[in-house]
């Protein structure tokens, strides 16, 4: 059974706090990396990325373009409704997440240790046009999470006459 649920979108300050929290927990772990080496310096983006492949999952994600609207489609296996951040400005879409698993998470062709945490994904999206953001609309459903983002309006040229006062 499919059952479509509507998500609420969140704020940029909602969903920056979101990043900051992801952050975080990279460093954390990244950190962790770095100990376990024996306090050895000179691999730090190593040591980044490493805890970044551990930390976060990747996200499928599609951008179409059909006459007056944009559908993003992203694949969030794992995730549940409140475990999603939405966040959709004029030009950009952002979707974040975090979720508690045990054991390994299975992701595609990557298998996920989760012994040092949870579960995070983030993707930032450049829109290719304006959005209005009033219309815009999330739903997520069977694991794949749908953005519908209507385009903006063009902004309509106004004609405005103006009278020139001739003086005698």
């Amino acid at each position: 059974m499919t059952h479509h649920t509507d998500l609420n979108p969140v704020s940029v300050h909602e969903l920056f706090e979101h990043t900051q929290d992801v952050y975080n927990l990279i460093a954390r772990r990244a950190f962790e990396i770095f100990e376990s080496r024996g306090h050895t310096h000179g691999n730090d983006r190593e040591d980044w990325f490493r805890a970044e492949s551990e930390l976060l999952i990747p996200v499928k994600f599609h951008l179409s373009v059909s006459g007056e609207q944009l559908t993003a489609r992203a694949d969030i296996p794992g995730f549940s409704r409140e475990e999603i951040k939405v966040n959709v400005e004029p030009r950009r879409l952002s979707i974040s997440g975090k979720t508690e698993i045990h054991g390994n998470h299975q992701s595609g062709k990557h298998t996920h240790s989760l012994r040092h945490g949870p579960l995070l994904m983030l993707r930032v999206i450049d829109l290719p046009t304006e959005v209005n953001l009033s219309k815009a609309r999330a739903t997520f459903s069977d694991g794949t999470l749908e953005v519908v983002m209507p385009k903006a309006a063009p902004a309509k040229s106004v004609r405005v006459e103006t009278k020139l006062a001739l003086s005698a």
